[in-house]
């Protein structure tokens, strides 16, 4: 099976929430139950990886938020430059793809996706990281292989400067 094409959207009542199946039940439970109450409350905002072919198909979905983390637990490699004050960003707080589509790539392509929406927003309100909440050690290390590092003392958070992303989305002509 390739990856369908697929389109980005904000989540709406038309997506298909109940049919989608990560094969995480709690995940799946935050999509079908609270990412559109979230998103529409401005606590957070999802967006969908719709079939462009079956346009109530979700494929996948990421959502995310404004956020910050203490400066003192981010790699210093990250910080070099900023003031000793919160260190602001975009939580990435959750990520995830259908099981009919899982290994295809779509992952990494929502994590772009969530990247340059996050650079947009950077560019007039500020932001400078990426800040991870991974759902467990798999998860960790699937952020790790894009990147990101974690937080000192906190293995699940991770982070990436917007900055890595900006750098190559520049040199794939996509920014």
């Amino acid at each position: 099976m390739t990856l369908p094409a697929w389109r980005e959207e904000a989540i709406a009542k038309s997506h298909g929430r109940q049919s989608f199946d990560c094969g995480d039940p709690a995940m799946n439970d935050f999509f079908r139950r609270y990412a559109r109450q979230s998103h529409e409350q401005n606590a957070s905002k999802t967006f969908c990886a719709i079939d462009a072919s079956t346009p109530n198909r979700v494929l996948g979905f990421y959502t995310v938020a404004p956020s910050s983390v203490a400066h003192a637990g981010v790699p210093a490699s990250m910080t070099k430059g900023l003031t000793q004050h919160e260190v602001p960003g975009f939580k990435l707080a959750r990520i995830a793809t259908d099981v009919s589509v899982a290994g295809h790539g779509l992952g990494g392509q929502l994590l772009v996706a969530a990247a340059l929406r996050c650079l947009r927003i950077a560019s007039e309100a500020g932001g400078v990281l990426l800040i991870i909440d991974a759902k467990g050690e798999r998860a960790a290390q699937w952020y790790a292989s894009y990147g990101a590092e974690p937080l000192e003392n906190h293995p699940f958070t991770l982070v990436m400067p917007l900055a890595t992303f900006a750098a190559d989305l520049k040199t794939k002509g996509l920014l």
